[in-house]
């Protein structure tokens, strides 16, 4: 054994032969036979379940060391590196600045906003600060609007789903990231059913319609057993961004939401900027301009903070956000950085972040090196192993000030907002604490991991990857996951037994 691999369990004793845990009840018994079947189907798994804390041991390894691809799993480093970087109280700031003197409401230079890279910018804190400055006396401003890009700028695209984004998307995840983006880079559309079958639906942008961004309504009302699935489409074509929304909502239904990447993320937070002024009864007039820094002779006029990093971890892992993980990787790579003549790429900035967590990682056994070239995990470059992924979850167990936030942020796969995790005996919904991933292309993904309860109240962490191969190259992600879940669940052991905090 090496000494790194040893150093996993400086805090969890190891032991590389370790009976397995108890039974949940008939046929639930820890094997890894479900693991040989499906590399017999021709699939690439790696997989370890360790017991944590004193007495703490390895309960089961399979390929632990196999590097594959773990999709959104890539968001657990990301989470890591965060919490470690800054702690869980960390907030991002919003300056208000101005060049002019406010004179009875009145700003003869430009309102200058300078964005310091928040994640979690959205229309809400946007309105707040325009009704704050209009509580301060603003009613005016002659010299338009200023968006200082104070973060990392605008990054090229990297990714091919963020490309085909700046022209048409029908998705959120390919939001792309600028530390200008609010509501995560994606558009937001509510729909509600008309007054009877046969009305056209209700269907409006919020918080309000963004200047510069058609909205076209195909969508009808029709009697419950007459809905069709609603859609939603971005479009740029001959530089005019369009949202078409079709489909069938059923009368007396609930209003949705729908979310769409937008071509250009800045561009919307520019527009959101000016409307939230405009409904706060501030006029502007002049344009709104962005800038890599402040006019001179801005000076700060008053300061809004962000919600907490872990509040932002939490949305990041739960709703596996891909604008989030992105824009925290991009925001790490600043600190580490310095000044830079350009944005870096996203797999440059990424790449940043695996150096920074190498060492740290090692002490807690990774090998090989983990490849990240995006921290959402959306790049199929990615690479880690389930000795890597437990690495993360031991190290940050180990960590008395981070892992209450990190381990906060894993919600118990039965209150996942993902659905297909939701299902299952009572011990995985209720015990497992869980990271989800998955991709489609080139090959299919399936990744789990995160911590667990243990029968005596003790907590084990588990990483298990399911990748295609170029021999099966697909495979369908609800049969996976079902054996995922009776070879995980009776490492709980009898988890809903009192006292260990997962009933």
């Amino acid at each position: 054994m090496t000494r790194s691999r040893r150093g996993i369990l400086g805090f969890l004793l190891l032991a590389l032969t370790a009976p397995p845990g108890p039974a949940v009840g008939r046929g639930l018994v820890p094997s890894s036979a479900v693991l040989r079947h499906l590399t017999a189907r021709g699939l690439a798994v790696s997989a370890e379940v360790v017991a944590l804390g004193p007495g703490g041991r390895i309960l089961t390894r399979f390929q632990p060391d196999l590097p594959l691809i773990p999709a959104s799993l890539s968001k657990l480093f990301v989470a890591a590196r965060a919490l470690r970087r800054w702690g869980g109280r960390h907030r991002f700031t919003l300056a208000v600045e101005k060049t002019t003197p406010l004179r009875d409401g009145y700003l003869s230079g430009p309102l200058v906003l300078v964005d310091s890279g928040d994640p979690g910018l959205v229309h809400d804190n946007m309105l707040r600060t325009a009704w704050e400055a209009r509580a301060l006396g603003l009613t005016a401003v002659q010299g338009g609007l200023v968006l200082v890009a104070a973060g990392y700028g605008r990054p090229p695209c990297r990714l091919a789903d963020r490309c085909r984004a700046m022209r048409e998307s029908r998705h959120a995840y390919a939001a792309q990231p600028t530390s200008l983006a609010a509501d995560y880079g994606t558009i937001d559309v509510l729909v509600a059913p008309g007054s009877a079958s046969g009305a056209p639906a209700r269907v409006a942008f919020l918080p309000f319609p963004p200047a510069g961004i058609r909205l076209v309504n195909r969508v009808s009302t029709v009697a419950p057993a007459n809905r069709r699935p609603l859609a939603i489409r971005q479009r740029l074509s001959h530089g005019r961004e369009s949202v078409r929304v079709t489909g069938a909502i059923a009368v007396g239904h609930r209003p949705l939401r729908l979310y769409v990447a937008a071509a250009h993320p800045d561009a919307l937070a520019a527009a959101l900027w000016a409307g939230a002024f405009a409904r706060a009864g501030i006029r502007i007039r002049g344009q709104t301009v962005i800038r890599r820094h402040p006019p001179p002779g801005s000076t700060v006029w008053f300061v809004k903070r962000s919600v907490t990093l872990a509040t932002l971890i939490g949305r990041m892992l739960a709703y596996s956000n891909n604008f989030i993980a992105d824009d925290l990787t991009f925001d790490l790579a600043r600190e580490v950085g310095g000044s830079r003549p350009r944005a870096p790429t996203l797999p440059e900035a990424s790449r940043a972040l695996t150096r920074a967590l190498t060492p740290w990682l090692a002490r807690w056994g990774a090998r090989p090196p983990v490849r990240l070239e995006s921290g959402s995990g959306l790049s199929r470059r990615n690479r880690s192993s389930a000795a890597d992924l437990i690495a993360v979850l031991a190290g940050m167990a180990a960590d008395g000030r981070d892992f209450p936030a990190f381990w906060a942020a894993l919600p118990p796969a039965g209150e996942s907002p993902l659905a297909f995790l939701t299902a299952g005996h009572p011990v995985w919904r209720r015990c497992f604490f869980v990271k989800s991933g998955t991709l489609s292309d080139p090959v299919s993904v399936l990744g789990l991991a995160g911590y667990f309860r243990r029968a005596d109240g003790g907590i084990g962490a588990f990483a298990v990857l399911v990748n295609g191969t170029p021999a099966h190259p697909g495979f369908s992600i609800t049969p996976v996951l079902a054996a995922l879940r009776r070879f995980l669940t009776p490492f709980a052991g009898s988890g809903l037994s009192a006292g260990t905090g997962c009933r």
